[in-house]
């Protein structure tokens, strides 16, 4: 009796043993798929980042603040004005941008950028730093911000420092003080100026009539009176350089600025010249919005 056993034959082998070499249909590939929980991960990862896009980019993560420091001489709004991030989605905030902006303005010679989240961004800045003297008479006088005058300056230095010439007639000395806002002022166009508008200033004045004026270094004179509505003054004399305007004075204090191409500097003194509205009308251009031009040269020294 022959001990061989013999084995059963199968001819439907269980579905999980294959035959080697054999593909199985794609019906078979999706019945697995399903069964082995893999379309559930898969459905709850996307749900899952659907929802992260949804609050990463909701309110909650737009620029809502912009805290600035170090500002003095540059008002806080103007900083986040050049910053130009209200509003924006803080993922898009670029501080690298941000900074070149910011350093293109004259004001600031340094600058760094950080984004706060969720909302805020926060702004460190350097400005400018010029030294300042008050001329009167023969005599240069050390002044700080807030218009003190300190002591004769005997060795002073006149690469980059703003010289304010006082044409008040006044001899002022140590211990006298001098407005502030004219300090300011100074330091503002002399900085602004020159990116601004294209005006190199050869001499700044001021005296207590004309308030602050410059002499630039194409003769020309500008009167610029307070600080009041400054940029808007800047802008004019920017579009008189974009329009290649040839002038000798400007008065840019009312509301109704002018500019004149034939009053010669060296004959306007101390009178007042009244012109006719003919004159006015072939010499004088008006260059505010409504066109308004004005019946009066200011008397100059």
């Amino acid at each position: 009796m022959s001990s061989v056993r013999r084995r059963p034959l199968n001819d439907n082998p269980p579905p999980s043993r294959r035959r080697r070499g054999v593909r199985p249909g794609r019906r078979i590939l999706l019945i697995e798929f399903v069964q082995s929980g893999r379309i559930i991960s898969l459905g709850l990862v996307l749900v899952v980042l659907y929802y992260a896009v949804q609050m990463l980019w909701s309110g909650m993560y737009v620029v809502q603040t912009v805290n600035v420091e170090g500002a003095a001489t540059m008002s806080r709004q103007r900083v986040s004005e050049l910053a130009a991030v209200n509003g924006m989605p803080i993922w898009s905030v670029d501080p690298n941008a941000i900074r070149a902006r910011l350093l293109a303005n004259p004001y600031v010679t340094s600058a760094s950028v950080q984004v706060q989240l969720p909302d805020a961004v926060l702004i460190t800045i350097t400005e400018q730093k010029s030294e300042i003297r008050w001329k009167s008479g023969q005599w240069y006088l050390i002044v700080n911000g807030e218009g003190d005058l300190l002591g004769i300056d005997a060795a002073v230095v006149l690469t980059d420092t703003i010289v304010i010439n006082d044409y008040s007639g006044k001899t002022l000395k140590a211990g006298d003080k001098v407005d502030s806002a004219v300090i300011g002022l100074a330091r503002d166009i002399t900085l602004r100026l020159p990116v601004d508008a294209g005006v190199i200033i050869a001499r700044l004045g001021w005296d207590p009539r004309r308030g602050m004026h410059v002499r630039t270094s194409g003769g020309e004179l500008i009167l610029f009176g307070g600080s009041e509505r400054l940029d808007e003054k800047i802008a004019i004399l920017k579009q008189l350089r974009a329009n290649k305007a040839e002038f000798g004075f400007a008065d840019l204090r009312s509301m109704t600025p002018y500019y004149r191409a034939d009053v010669p500097l060296s004959q306007v003194i101390t009178e007042t010249l009244v012109l006719s509205d003919t004159q006015i009308l072939t010499t004088t251009v008006g260059i505010t919005t409504t066109d308004v031009l004005t019946t009066t040269a200011t008397s100059l020294p």
